[in-house]
């Protein structure tokens, strides 16, 4: 099983906003211990009034399924993506979100998290955002 198939810390974030689409990259450190059957990493954020907002998430499985998903909060719907907008490198994760966006001019939160079996691993990794 190839290194970026099991759980790894997260080492930073960058989000990427283009006119068409939203790149996240995952950046990968050192392998998590313990067994599992699902684990992924994901980001959330609101705006400056805690309004509004997205999470995007990546979810890897014990059977080799890879799932990308994005939650919007403000109208409670989900948006899933197949296999083929994630890349997955030796050192990173990369998911492109297509005909997708920010959606807030103003963010006020974000920040990254990992999981493993739906327990968190890591909560409030920084991220860096880089605009159009």
């Amino acid at each position: 099983m190839s290194n970026n198939r099991v759980p790894r810390t997260l080492t930073a974030v960058l989000v990427e906003e283009t006119d068409e689409d939203i790149v996240v990259t995952w950046g990968l450190g050192e392998p998590a211990e313990g067994s599992f059957q699902f684990f992924g990493y994901g980001l959330a954020y609101y705006g400056r009034d805690g309004n509004g907002g997205k999470r995007f998430g990546v979810r890897l499985s014990d059977t080799q399924e890879v799932t990308a998903f994005i939650f919007d909060h403000a109208s409670a719907t989900q948006a899933n993506y197949t296999e083929d907008g994630v890349m997955l490198r030796e050192d990173a994760i990369v998911v492109r979100y297509r005909d997708a966006s920010i959606g807030l001019d103003d963010i006020g939160i974000i920040n990254a998290y990992s999981h493993t079996n739906g327990r968190d691993r890591q909560v409030d990794v920084p991220v860096t955002l880089m605009g159009r």
